[in-house]
């Protein structure tokens, strides 16, 4: 079963009946999940918000307005958690949700900040940083702050979040951690 349909049938679980709609951007597909809920509310989760591994499924979920969850199934049951978020109706954009190593690793943009979270067990782990210049290479993950613009890159462990010690520059690109701005393609702190 593929990702949409092993959440279209979780929701149907939840007596919600979605429809996808599916589309070419830059000669890629994206498939969107969508559904109006009782109060009138239209959500949506974009197929690359959603991973599964094994019989764990995750999923974001927003309205595009004032409300956004990350939904986890797992030992057949639903855990939620409310993305935090200094305002929600500035918007809350998933730039990364996978399962790595028996954590769900899940990397959001909000107005302000970057968070970077780790989900095992209910428990919800996140660290954030004041700025849009971010960079992964296996569960590493580089960054640069809004007010640390300099030659030293910081690093940060996943799924541990864990903070490293900085690189020079030099190391940072050597290890391809160098940050860069959030205006690539989908997708794109995927495992490399």
């Amino acid at each position: 079963m593929n990702k949409i349909d092993f959440v279209i049938q979780k929701l149907n679980q939840q007596n919600i009946n979605p429809s996808v709609k599916s589309e070419y951007l830059n000669n890629e597909l994206w498939n969107e999940i969508n559904w109006v809920n009782n109060s009138g509310d239209q959500f949506s989760i974009y197929e690359n918000n959603i991973d599964i591994e094994g019989d764990k499924v995750s999923w974001f979920q927003s309205n595009g307005y004032d409300k956004h969850t990350l939904i986890i199934y797992e030992n057949n049951s639903f855990f939620t958690w409310t993305p935090k978020t200094y305002n929600p109706i500035f918007g809350c954009f998933c730039l990364l949700l996978e399962w790595y190593k028996n954590h769900l690793i899940f990397i959001y943009q909000e107005k302000h900040d970057i968070y970077i979270c780790s989900v095992q067990n209910k428990n919800v782990k996140y660290f954030n940083f004041n700025g849009e210049e971010i960079e992964r290479s296996n569960d590493l993950i580089s960054y640069e702050t809004y007010s640390n613009k300099s030659d030293l890159v910081k690093i940060i462990q996943i799924p541990e979040l864990v903070s490293l010690p900085s690189l020079n520059r030099k190391e940072a690109e050597k290890l391809s951690l160098i940050p860069t701005g959030l205006n690539r393609p989908g997708n794109f702190l995927s495992r490399k």
